[in-house]
C-alpha cells in the first residue's frame, strides 16, 4: 500500500507521522511517533482513537490538540491531518509538531513537574505523591519496584484506595491482612491523617516503615523505607542483652526509671519483670547509698568504667556487693543509661578475709601484733583526746610444760581458749596475740590505768582447761605501763610494760606489776 521510497520519506521527517486506514487504525507509525506514545516498535492495528482522544480530526490549519505521552505528560501539540494522494482508499495522514510553544506560565509548570519527578528519583527511598482527591500523580521507579504486584496498575489519577482494593482481590498484598475490610478502613484512616507513621513487617519478612504526610493543598506525600536491616540489627541487639549472663538495666537518664531489665538481671535481683520495670535503679541500692549513687548517675556526661563498689540487696534482702559500668546512649534525643551489674561479693569477702588474716592471729582469731601497733599508733596520734593509753603486755605461766607433756595439739587448744578468756575480760578492750604465748591488751582512758581488769584476767586462769578430757592448769604474768596520750613514744611504752612483765615474773609469777612512775617520766604524768 505504501511504497518504500515514502516509508523512508516518513522515517526521516523530524515531525511524528501516523498513517491511518479508513476504520481507524494505524498501518503506519514512523520512529517519531513510536516513541512519543510508547516506545515500542511499532504501533500497527493500533486504534487512532487510544492515541487521539479526538478522533477522527479534520485540522488542516494545525490546531493544537491536548494529547498525554507514554511519560504520563499532558501538554498541547499541533496536529494537521491530510489524505493520502493516489491511494485507492480512504487514507489519512496525521502530522503531530512536538515543538508547539509554550506560554511562560505553562513552560514554568512543566519544568517543575520535571524536576519534582528528578528529585524523587534520586531519593532512597520509595516515593508517591497524591493530589487532594487521593489520586496518585508521581511515583518513583524504586515505589514501582517495592509493589512490583500493583506496578501495571499504577497510573496518574488512579485513587489510592482503588489500587489497594486491587492488590487485595489479587491476593497479592504483601502484608499480612487477618481481615481485609477492616484493614482497608484501617489503612484509609491512617493515610488521610495529618501525619502518619508505623512500621509493618511483610509476608516475606521485611519490614517497611510508613510515612505519609499531607500537604498544604490537601494532597499528600508517602514514603516507603525498608527498615530490614535495621530490624534485624535491633534484634541482634535485643538478643545480645536478654542472652548475656552479667545482670543488665537500661534505665531513663533523667528519671533514673528502669526501661528493661535482661533475664540475668531478673534472676539475680529475684524480682518479677513488672515489679523491676516498675522501679528507679537505685532502689536496690542499700540505705544510705541510693542518693549518692542517683547523684553520680544524673551528673554522668560519659561512659563510666565501674571503680566503686556498691551495695544492693535483692528481693529476698540479701546483700550483695556489685562494681556497675555504665554506658551513655543517645535515642532520638532522650538520654538513657546502659548498665551493666558485676556481682564482686566472693571478690570482696576474700580480699576482707585476706585482710583479716593479714591483721589477725589464725589460731585464736585474735588481732596480731601488726595491728596491736598499728591500733597503738592510732591511739599515741597527737590529735586524739587528752587521756592515757595503757598497755597490758601477758605471758603464760607454765604453758611450755603443756606442749611438751601433751602435744602441741592440746597446747594449740589451750591457746585459743586463753584468747577466749581474755576478750571476756577485757570488757571490749582490744586484745592481741603478739606471738607463743604472749597476748597484750590496749586501753584508752580518762582516768589512771585500771587495775582491776589485771586482777580480771589473772582470775580467768583460776578454772583448769579441760581439753580431751584432761585437767590442764596455768597462769599468766602481766606487765602494766601506762602515759599521757600526748607526746608518748610507742617502743618506749611497750618497752616498759615488758620490764614491767619482768618483774612480775620475778615476783613469782601469776600477778601483775606496773612501771614505777619516777622509773618512766617521759611517759607516765601526773594528772
Amino acid at each position: 500500500m505504501l511504497g518504500a521510497e515514502v516509508m523512508v520519506l516518513l522515517e526521516s521527517c523530524p515531525l511524528a507521522a501516523l498513517i491511518v486506514n479508513a476504520a481507524g487504525f494505524v498501518v503506519f507509525a514512523n520512529s517519531e511517533a513510536r516513541a512519543l506514545f510508547d516506545g515500542a516498535d511499532t504501533l500497527h492495528d493500533t486504534s487512532a482513537a487510544d492515541l487521539l482522544p479526538t478522533w477522527p480530526l479534520d485540522r488542516p490549519d494545525g490546531s493544537p490538540v491536548l494529547l498525554r505521552d507514554r511519560a504520563g505528560e499532558t501538554r498541547n501539540y499541533n496536529i494537521r491531518v491530510s489524505p493520502y494522494p493516489g491511494s485507492s482508499e480512504p487514507i489519512t495522514v496525521v502530522w503531530i509538531e512536538t515543538g508547539v510553544p509554550e506560554t511562560s506560565a505553562g513552560l514554568a509548570v512543566r519544568e517543575a513537574n520535571l524536576r519534582l519527578r528528578y528529585v524523587i528519583e534520586m531519593l532512597p527511598e520509595a516515593v508517591c505523591v497524591f493530589d487532594a482527591k487521593d489520586r496518585y500523580v508521581l511515583w518513583n521507579q524504586k515505589y514501582a519496584d517495592l509493589y512490583a504486584d500493583i506496578a501495571e496498575y499504577l497510573t496518574p489519577g488512579i485513587p489510592f484506595e482503588e489500587i489497594l482494593k486491587i492488590s487485595l482481590a489479587g491476593g497479592s498484598i504483601q502484608e499480612v491482612v487477618p481481615d481485609q475490610d477492616a484493614w482497608l478502613s484501617e489503612r484509609m484512616a491512617k493515610f488521610r491523617q495529618p501525619v502518619s507513621q508505623e512500621e509493618r513487617q511483610m509476608k516475606d519478612g521485611r519490614w517497611l516503615r510508613y510515612d505519609d504526610r499531607r500537604t498544604p493543598d490537601g494532597g499528600a506525600i508517602g514514603m516507603r523505607i525498608d527498615i530490614t536491616s535495621l530490624k534485624q540489627r535491633e534484634e541482634w541487639l535485643r538478643q545480645l542483652f536478654e542472652a548475656n549472663p552479667m545482670p543488665m538495666l537500661l534505665c531513663d537518664g533523667d528519671s533514673l526509671a528502669v526501661l528493661e531489665a535482661n533475664h540475668a538481671a531478673l534472676q539475680f535481683y529475684g524480682y518479677e519483670r513488672s515489679v523491676l520495670l516498675a522501679k528507679a535503679v537505685c532502689d536496690m541500692h542499700a540505705d544510705g547509698q541510693r542518693e549518692e549513687f542517683a547523684a553520680s548517675l544524673r551528673n554522668l556526661d560519659s561512659d563510666c568504667e565501674a571503680r566503686t563498689v556498691w551495695r544492693q540487696r535483692t528481693a529476698k534482702g540479701q546483700e550483695h556487693h556489685v562494681l556497675i559500668y555504665v554506658r551513655l546512649l543517645n535515642d532520638g534525643g532522650d538520654r538513657r543509661l546502659l548498665l551493666t551489674i558485676a556481682d564482686v561479693s566472693d571478690r570482696v569477702l576474700a580480699e576482707a578475709e585476706a585482710n583479716r588474716l593479714a591483721h589477725h592471729d589464725v589460731l585464736t582469731g585474735l588481732p596480731n601484733r601488726m595491728q596491736f601497733y598499728k591500733a597503738l599508733d592510732e591511739a599515741l596520734k597527737p590529735e586524739a583526746d587528752e587521756g592515757f593509753v595503757v598497755v597490758y603486755c601477758l605471758d603464760l605461766d607454765g604453758f611450755k610444760p603443756v606442749n611438751d607433756t601433751f602435744g602441741h595439739a592440746a597446747g594449740d587448744e589451750v591457746l585459743k581458749m586463753t584468747g577466749e578468756r581474755l576478750r571476756s575480760a577485757a570488757g571490749g578492750h582490744l586484745v592481741a596475740r603478739l606471738g607463743g604465748d604472749e597476748f597484750a591488751i590496749l586501753v584508752k582512758t580518762k582516768g589512771q590505768a585500771d587495775t582491776g581488769l589485771a586482777d580480771r584476767c589473772i582470775s580467768a586462769f583460776d578454772e583448769p582447761f579441760r581439753i580431751r578430757g584432761l585437767s590442764i592448769s596455768i597462769g599468766v604474768s602481766i606487765g602494766i605501763a601506762a602515759a599521757s596520750i600526748i607526746g608518748s613514744d610507742r617502743e618506749m611504752l611497750v618497752q616498759a610494760a615488758d620490764r614491767a612483765l619482768y618483774r612480775a615474773k620475778a615476783d613469782g609469777r601469776n600477778t601483775w606489776r606496773m612501771t614505777e612512775a619516777e622509773t618512766m617520766p617521759a611517759l607516765v604524768k601526773a594528772r
